[in-house]
């Protein structure tokens, strides 16, 4: 400053001229700037100590800081980024907290003030309804009835879980599923015996009775390798006819689908059967690899529709992945297009091949013997004559 007012020439009587003065602020602010670029230590004052330690006692701790960012506040331009801090203030903290509840609430609808009024009546209902009722069931089931997720549809389950996967079904005529049983443990044990020879990680536990055949439980989901090795013991075993075993597999789920928008009535003016359904899916690509796991069946949209409604089941993976591959997916059947549709599954009740009794599979099963199918005693239905 005393360089400035030597410069300029200023006197005594002319300090308070106004225009003389303008450039004054400006060398100030060059003079502060000057500091903060500079190093704090290389400055001293009269007294030998240093413009920091003067700075730090008169006004507690400073930071010099970044040479790109300006010493004013509010909104500014900058060529890098300000530098992170390591230990963020209790504000910015807060400030965070709520913008980041801000951002989780932001896509949430409010509840208007006709929807709290519908709840009301309807929970004043209830309570009339059920004058004993304690408010937290009236709330529970004014809740189920309706809360957010009553009206909500349901997603289409059209896969089925299907049985386990660890093992191996080879499907054969009766007799020879009961010849094959008569000496089970051996089969069991020479398939183990194969199957330690190629170090493979699966084995056989046991074998039963299935429907269609017999299946071979094992610890593990049997691969391709170890189907051949079972498949290759069975063909080689005495007594057993090679060419009347069939390769294993493994056992697969059902799904259920529908065809829309194909006519009733043909071209011919017959009505379309199973037949014509069957032969018409070997013919078009999108249904190629796929196997029907029962008879398509054909029932009218209404009793006086010319539409029909084409009800189908294909054997699938566990999550459905050849399903997946037809559903909502389009194909010409001569001038018409129709399209594939998932529907909700339906298994059908399971029925216990051990009591005999329906609701829950053989698996499942907790009697302690087989009954038998004519008189539900504890015997099997050979012996039925001789234990009855």
């Amino acid at each position: 400053m005393v360089c400035f007012l030597r410069q300029r020439n200023i006197k005594n009587q002319d300090a308070n001229s106004i225009r003389q003065l303008d450039p004054f602020g400006e060398s100030v602010w060059d003079f502060v700037s000057a500091i903060f670029e500079s190093g704090w230590d290389t400055l001293t004052t009269a007294n030998k100590s240093s413009i920091r330690d003067n700075f730090t006692k008169e006004f507690g701790k400073t930071t010099k800081p970044s040479p790109s960012v300006n010493i004013h506040h509010g909104a500014h331009i900058t060529k890098v980024p300000p530098p992170i801090p390591l230990h963020p203030s209790k504000e910015i903290l807060e400030k965070s907290k709520a913008h980041q509840k801000k951002i989780s609430t932001k896509g949430k609808s409010p509840l208007f003030y006709a929807q709290i009024a519908s709840n009301v009546t309807n929970a004043l209902k209830i309570k009339e309804a059920f004058p004993a009722l304690p408010n937290k069931k009236v709330l529970e089931m004014h809740k189920a009835a309706f809360g957010q997720h009553a009206n909500r549809a349901k997603k289409v389950q059209f896969t089925t879980k299907g049985p386990s996967r660890k093992q191996a079904i080879i499907l054969v005529h009766n007799d020879l599923a009961e010849n094959i049983m008569g000496d089970a443990s051996t089969h069991v044990f020479q398939i183990n015996a194969l199957l330690k020879n190629i170090k493979s990680s699966m084995h056989s536990e046991f074998i039963h009775l299935c429907s269609g055949g017999i299946a071979i439980v094992t610890n593990n989901v049997p691969n391709p390798s170890d189907l051949s090795i079972i498949e290759k013991y069975f063909k080689s075993v005495e007594g057993i006819n090679g060419n009347n075993i069939p390769s294993p597999r493994l056992p697969q789920s059902k799904s259920y689908l529908k065809i829309t928008g194909l006519p009733y009535l043909r071209a011919d003016g017959n009505k379309i059967t199973s037949e014509n359904v069957t032969d018409f899916m070997k013919h078009i690509d999108l249904f190629e690899n796929i196997s029907l796991a029962t008879k398509p069946c054909i029932i009218k949209a209404s009793p006086k529709s010319d539409i029909t409604i084409i009800w189908f089941d294909i054997w699938d993976t566990q999550n459905g992945s050849k399903a997946k591959l037809l559903i909502n997916h389009s194909f010409n059947l001569g001038h018409h297009i129709t399209m594939v549709r998932a529907t909700n599954m339906n298994p059908g009740v399971p029925q216990c091949h051990n009591c005999w009794k329906w609701g829950y599979s053989t698996f499942s099963c907790r009697a302690h013997g087989s009954r038998c199918q004519k008189c539900s005693g504890l015997h099997k239905l050979e012996y039925h004559r001789e234990l009855a």
